[in-house]
């Protein structure tokens, strides 16, 4: 039993192609999305909680600026197919407010109060930036059920030159499907002052989920590797009967270096919270650093004084039956 979409889980740090969710980092946008180094601000705390149901991240930044400084910050949401006609599809999720471009819920708040971010949107064929096009072409970058009718009356020269470039599936029969990308990329002004600013991120994610690999892939050998899997947890899933499903979470941590200095305090969760639609019999997770405590509720912790992040975090979760 499958519990969540089949696709490979995104959060570009820097609206490329990585696999992986991300920190939010200091950005501009000016037709895309650049990340820029931060001299006067650091971490002082960082709290990330990963389950398959949830992401937190909780900051402490620290200014060390005489003035308060307002910046730009950027979070990019995985791509994700702008076609409602496959299962990877957008879907409503609680905490988007009805929204079908927050595809993961995403929220912010700053010392405790939500604020609502801008919103901007992309279209992506392969790594072209295709948003203009699919604009002058009238259609909106994230084809809903409620667009499909508008989609399918495109006029022949519009479908004919969208179809050459790719960007859009003409079949036998008529029906027309859009092959781009839809990302969505949430941007806040924040303003700094002198001293503490906390900042609160949640959403859920999206999973990676196994496809072909057998269950070797996960188990055993280099990519195992990858999330520090080890003879315990291999020994404690055969013991546990084996296991039905492995997904795949990764964050990217990396762009906490674009903030001043390192990370003053980092704590790592990484807990079994499922959607409530979720009913697994046991869930198993493998993570690094290999020396990861875990706790009575399976949950595993690890934690880091003046941290530099070398490194991404990957998780596997495994699904038993």
């Amino acid at each position: 039993m499958k519990y969540a979409r089949s696709m490979s889980l995104l959060l570009a740090g820097l609206l490329v192609s990585s696999q992986a969710h991300a920190n939010g980092s200091v950005a501009s946008f000016a037709g895309g999305v650049e990340f820029r180094q931060s001299t006067d601000i650091a971490i002082a705390r960082q709290d990330l909680y990963l389950s398959p149901g949830e992401v937190r991240v909780d900051y402490v930044f620290v200014s060390r600026a005489e003035d308060e400084q307002t910046v730009t910050i950027g979070f990019p949401l995985p791509r994700i197919p702008a076609t409602p006609a496959v299962p990877d599809a957008a879907q409503l999720v609680e905490g988007s407010g009805g929204d079908l471009r927050n595809y993961v819920g995403f929220g912010v708040a700053v010392n405790g109060r939500p604020l609502i971010p801008v919103l901007h949107e992309f279209a992506w064929l392969d790594e072209k930036n295709v948003t203009a096009e699919i604009e002058a072409a009238g259609l909106p970058l994230l084809v809903g059920v409620e667009h499909w009718e508008a989609t399918q009356a495109l006029d022949p020269e519009t479908t004919e030159a969208l179809a050459a470039s790719r960007l859009l599936w003409v079949y036998d029969s008529g029906e027309r499907e859009p092959a781009w990308d839809y990302q969505a990329v949430y941007e806040w002004q924040q303003t700094f002052p002198p001293g503490e600013t906390a900042v609160s991120i949640h959403y859920r994610p999206l999973l990676g989920w196994r496809a072909d690999y057998g269950k070797s892939f996960y188990l055993e050998g280099e990519y195992a590797k990858s999330a520090c899997v080890d003879d315990r947890l291999r020994n404690e899933i055969e013991a546990d009967g084996d296991y039905s499903e492995v997904a795949e979470l990764d964050y990217i941590a990396t762009t906490a270096r674009n903030w001043a200095g390192p990370i003053g305090e980092f704590n790592l969760t990484v807990g079994t919270t499922t959607p409530r639609e979720w009913m697994p019999a046991a869930i198993h997770v493998a993570v690094c650093p290999a020396d990861a405590s875990t706790d009575e509720q399976g949950y595993r912790h690890w934690s880091a004084t003046d941290f530099v992040p070398e490194k991404d975090i990957r998780v596997f979760f495994y699904f038993g039956h």
